[in-house]
């Protein structure tokens, strides 16, 4: 038994290890968090009508910016689409047939995280085919 509880407390010893690097994160999360939505609310209200050139040249050389000048805390190197998404909800919206292309994946980010109905760049209607199959029940 006391051999069991050593490593009981041994595991638990990582684990607090774990937990404080975890508590780091959030606390420097938590301060970054106001001006990484901002930068999200705006891609998911704005970009969707430009193509993929566009996009980045509004978000990352045309808000980014903007952002830190105005001393708006901001994660350095942020990437909106990791703040709207996450690899899980990727790979469902590409098992549901929606391309695996960084667009097309900003586009089903915009759709499923906005409240109303989002104009978007589709020209070769894959995102409408995905929208409708996702809909279809609907």
């Amino acid at each position: 038994r006391l051999g069991l509880a050593e490593r009981l407390v041994g595991g638990l010893s990582s684990e607090n290890e774990r937990w404080g690097r975890e508590i780091e994160n959030l606390k420097d999360a938590s301060t970054t968090l106001i001006g990484d939505c901002m930068l999200a609310a705006g891609f998911v209200s704005y970009v969707g009508s430009f193509d993929q050139q566009n996009r980045e040249l509004l978000w990352k050389l045309t808000w980014m910016p903007d952002l830190e000048e105005k001393k708006i805390p901001l994660t350095k190197g942020v990437d909106p689409l990791s703040i709207l998404t996450n690899d899980g909800n990727n790979a469902k919206m590409i098992s549901e047939g929606l391309p695996a292309d960084r667009i097309s994946i900003e586009n089903g980010s915009i759709i499923t995280n906005c409240k109303r109905w989002p104009l978007l760049i589709d020209p070769q209607t894959q995102g409408i085919k995905w929208l409708r199959q996702k809909e279809e029940p609907n």
